[in-house]
């Protein structure tokens, strides 16, 4: 659902019977009392708090707040509808665009920023929030978040006029530089204990990105300007200079101290968890039971055996999400609110999701793939479900060194920006990739495939467990890798599948590896 949110008033409120779609004339008849208390209820100002809780409880405090008579007890409720659900976007709209219409910009932009953060599809909020950035002379945000609205949707008048008015000033400053790795402190000093350093960051310009160097080497750009580089860093102090220009000519640089002290990494042929990880992350989700698509049979039981199966191996923690509770906010609470806090640089996380998955065509061409929650609606993929776009954005606020996303559903539209890799076949290998920056993904299948269940599971998830097990450990030396993962999937589904399904496997970051341990 988009949230449109011109001309909203917190002021302004009207009896739960008008809501409900009618009057009350007269002494109100039984159908009437009933009416009204089912739609007080779903508003949320009958329904005991102590009932419902964290994301069930979010929204009938947004409810209240849109209600609310006073603007301080609306701003309170969004508040405690935020507390109660950081992943739920829609109280960070509407706070947004309450401080929007009562004057204070700085918090609106706060609150617009956290939605976008969230992966809103609310192509309204993306142009408040550039208009505001515009007037404030912020014109490089206000490109960026302006081409998402238009991204969503490209004929709003609003964005084109604005759009024109960006494009026409005269542009005399370099890209805006954002670090996303290494994660330093503000004064942009950090100590590393390894010889392989990835540097990953946005740079955004209303001019177009030119190019970005890191240490005087060109780094990959995708279109959004995100763009990482792997380099060496030498013992002792080290001084990592990022530039960037825009189309103008116009540059930027900016500095990172890095000092690499020894570790303590054992010499080749001893290959250690501990010389790779700190902690180790899960997300499971399994859905069999949808709310408006076709129900699944054996999806919840995938997850639980993926779930099981990584328990098992030493995952530090693992959150499982199944059925009903597999909604969109409980998703995007998980992974753009809790993970962000506790995941850190050296550790990995496995996002692994059995349900439906949906290919979009775009209007200006391409395609967007989409998982699909429980409440997901087909008829409003962007407003419901969970895009690529959005795992891409999870991607940049989670600073761990690995990343791998498994899901047993079937879709394209995947952004794919790298080739596939090599197998790791010698242990200085693995260690090289083993400390480099990946984000892979392994999907059950493209766009048009259905994915098979068999023998009380999936055909997928079963290959993908044999997988973790040792089948795909090609060189036997009890890791699997990323590449070895894909290399391994692809061909056995599809084979057993007869050809009607067929996993695709890439990276859209880095150029490291992730790891699996099989060895006892």
């Amino acid at each position: 659902m988009r949230y449109f949110l011109d001309g909203f008033d917190p002021k302004t409120w009207k009896p739960f019977s008008t809501l409900a779609g009618f009057e009350m004339r007269g002494r109100p008849n039984i159908v009437t009392i009933i009416s009204c208390i089912v739609v007080a209820i779903v508003i949320g100002d009958f329904s005991p708090a102590h009932a419902i809780e964290g994301c069930d409880l979010a929204p009938h405090l947004s409810g209240q707040a849109q209600h609310a008579a006073q603007k301080d007890r609306a701003i309170q409720l969004y508040l405690q509808a935020i507390e109660a659900c950081p992943g739920f976007i829609r109280p960070y709209e509407l706070l947004g665009n309450l401080y929007r219409t009562g004057g204070d910009q700085a918090k609106a932009i706060g609150y617009f920023t956290q939605a976008a953060e969230l992966g809103t599809n609310n192509y309204k909020l993306y142009y408040l929030l550039a208009d505001i950035l515009y007037a404030a002379q912020d014109l490089d945000q206000a490109h960026r978040h302006l081409a998402k609205s238009l991204s969503i949707r490209n004929d709003y008048p609003e964005a084109l006029a604005l759009k024109a008015k960006i494009e026409a000033a005269v542009d005399r400053e370099g890209p805006q530089i954002l670090i996303f790795e290494p994660s330093t402190p503000r004064g942009l000093s950090m100590v590393q204990l390894h010889g392989d350093l990835t540097v990953r960051g946005r740079a955004t310009d209303k001019s177009g990105i030119a190019w970005v160097k890191v240490n005087h080497q060109e780094a990959p750009c995708d279109g959004d300007g995100n763009f990482l580089k792997d380099i060496q860093v030498q013992l002792g102090a080290n001084t990592i200079l990022v530039e960037a220009a825009d189309r103008s000519g116009n540059q930027s640089r900016l500095s990172i101290a890095v000092e690499r002290k020894p570790s303590d990494l054992p010499p080749a042929g001893a290959v250690r968890f501990a010389d790779f990880y700190g902690k180790s992350h899960a997300v499971v989700i399994g859905i069999n039971r949808y709310e408006k698509v076709p129900a699944l049979e054996f999806a919840v039981e995938d997850a639980k055996a993926v779930q099981k199966w990584i328990e098992a191996t030493g995952f530090d923690h693992v959150t499982t999400i199944l059925d009903k509770e597999a909604t969109q906010r409980r998703i995007l609470s998980d992974l753009f609110q809790y993970l962000p806090q506790k995941v850190r640089s050296n550790d990995r996380l496995l996002f692994y999701f059995a349900g439906h998955g949906e290919t979009e065509d775009l209007p200006g061409g391409g395609k967007r793939g989409y998982i699909l929650p429980v409440d997901a609606d087909p008829t409003d993929l962007a407003g419901t479900a969970i895009s690529m776009e959005q795992l891409r954005s999870l991607s940049s606020l989670i600073p761990a060194r690995h990343i791998l996303y498994a899901m047993d559903s079937c879709y394209s539209g995947l952004g794919l920006s790298r080739s596939t890799g090599s197998s790791a076949v010698a242990a200085g290998f693995l260690k090289k990739v083993g400390l480099l920056r990946a984000v892979q993904i392994v999907t059950a299948g493209g766009k048009g495939e259905l994915a098979q269940e068999r023998a009380g599971q999936g055909l997928f998830t079963g290959f993908f467990l044999k997988a973790l097990e040792g089948a795909a450990d090609l060189n036997r030396d009890n890791v699997v890798t990323g590449t070895e993962l894909g290399a391994y999937l692809r061909p056995a589904v599809s084979d057993a599948s007869n050809q009607a399904q067929t996993p695709l496997f890439g990276r859209l970051e880095g150029e490291g590896e992730f790891l699996f341990f099989t060895g006892k």
